[in-house]
C-alpha cells in the first residue's frame, strides 16, 4: 500500500478502540468530563486515578476498559466499559459487567460503579438500551474528538472513522427500503417547503437527516431518523440535532440549545439531553407499539407523523428566533 500524508487504517478492531479511548481519557481533561459526562450526567468528578486496559477476573471475563475516578464528595467511582463494534455478545455478557462491579464494591476497591457501553449507534439493541446503565455513541465520540484540542487529535478521529466504516458493513439489517419510505412520505406531507435531505447520509442504510433550506434557519439543525431495528417489532428513533459545522462555534451551539431548552416543553415526550453535543432530543418509537394503534396504517406511518410533529414544532421556532 503507498504511503501518502496521514494514516490508513485498513482495519480497527474493538483493541485499537479501546487503546484510543484509554488514551483520550488519560490525556484530555476536557475529553475526559465529557465522558464522565454521558456515563453518569450526575458524577461531580474531582480527579482520575487511572484506567486498565482488559481488565480480568477469574469466572467473570474481562471487562474491555475500566476508568476510576474519584468524585467530589470523596467517593470512589469506577466505570466498567463493553466496546463493540459488530461483534455478538456472549451470553450473560451484561450480567457479568454488573457482577465485576458489585464485586470490587463488596471487596472495598470502589464505593460505587457505572457499567457502559460503548458503540456504533447501529450495534445499539432495545435489550443494551434496557441493560446498561448509559450507552456512548462510537459518533458522539468522533465530535467529540474533533472538538478538543489534542496532538493526536487527527490519528485518533482517524481511528474512529475507520471503526464506523467497519461496523457500517457488518452489522444490523439493512434499513433502505423503510428510509427511502419515509422520505418520500415525510416530503409529500409536509407543509413546510423547505426540506432536503442532509447529502451526508446519502448511502447510509440505518439513517436519514433533514435540514431547512430557508434563509433565517440555522445550518447546523437537522431533523433526523435512525432506524435502529427494522420490521413490525423493530423501533426508530427521532431527533433534533446540532450538527458539528466548520463555521459553528461553541457559543453558537450554546445559543440553539438554549432555543431548544427554551421550547421544550412544547414535546413533553422527547427525551432532552443538553449536555451533549449533537444529539439534544429524541424519542423512540416502537413499531409493535404504534401499529396496535388503529390511528396508524403501518409503522412508517407513526414515524413520519413524530418527524411532521418534530419540525412543526422547532423549524419555526428557530426561524422566528432568526439564529
Amino acid at each position: 500500500m503507498k504511503i501518502e500524508q496521514g494514516t490508513s487504517f485498513g482495519s480497527v478492531g474493538e483493541q485499537e478502540v479501546d487503546f484510543s479511548v484509554a488514551q483520550l481519557v488519560e490525556t484530555s481533561d476536557s475529553f475526559r468530563r465529557w465522558f464522565v459526562s454521558q456515563t453518569d450526567s450526575a458524577l461531580d468528578i474531582a480527579a482520575f486515578i487511572g484506567g486498565v486496559i482488559h481488565a480480568s477476573y477469574a469466572g467473570e471475563g474481562e471487562s474491555d476498559v475500566e476508568f476510576g475516578f474519584l468524585t467530589a464528595n470523596g467517593d470512589r467511582h469506577i466505570v466498567l466499559v463493553e466496546n463493540k463494534i459488530a461483534a455478538d455478545k456472549q451470553p450473560n455478557q451484561i450480567e457479568r459487567y454488573y457482577s465485576r462491579g458489585e464485586f470490587r464494591v463488596e471487596r472495598g476497591d470502589w464505593d460505587s460503579y457505572t457499567v457502559c457501553l460503548l458503540a456504533p449507534e447501529n450495534y445499539v439493541s432495545a435489550d443494551d438500551e434496557a441493560g446498561f446503565d448509559s450507552i456512548i455513541y462510537y459518533e458522539d465520540v468522533l465530535e467529540q474528538i474533533r472538538s478538543v484540542s489534542h496532538d493526536a487529535g487527527d490519528f485518533l478521529q482517524s481511528v474512529f472513522e475507520a471503526a464506523l466504516a467497519k461496523s457500517r458493513t457488518s452489522t444490523t439489517a439493512d434499513a433502505t427500503d423503510t428510509l427511502r419510505r419515509i422520505e418520500d412520505q415525510f416530503q409529500s406531507e409536509t407543509e413546510i417547503r423547505h426540506f432536503e435531505r442532509d447529502p451526508e447520509y446519502t448511502g447510509y442504510n440505518k439513517r436519514t437527516s433533514f435540514k431547512s433550506t430557508h434563509p433565517e434557519h440555522p445550518d447546523a439543525i437537522r431533523y433526523d431518523v435512525f432506524v435502529g431495528e427494522i420490521g413490525e417489532t423493530g423501533r426508530t428513533t427521532v431527533r433534533l440535532q446540532i450538527k458539528s459545522l466548520k463555521e459553528l462555534t461553541e457559543t453558537d451551539r450554546e445559543l440553539l440549545k438554549s432555543i431548544a431548552s427554551a421550547h421544550k416543553e412544547a414535546l413533553p415526550d422527547y427525551r432532552w439531553r443538553f449536555d451533549r453535543k449533537v444529539n439534544i432530543g429524541s424519542k423512540k418509537v416502537g413499531h409493535e407499539a404504534v401499529t396496535r394503534d388503529s390511528s396508524v396504517d403501518t409503522y412508517v406511518d407513526a414515524i413520519v407523523d413524530e418527524l411532521l410533529t418534530l419540525t412543526d414544532t422547532f423549524h419555526p421556532m428557530f426561524v422566528e428566533e432568526d439564529c
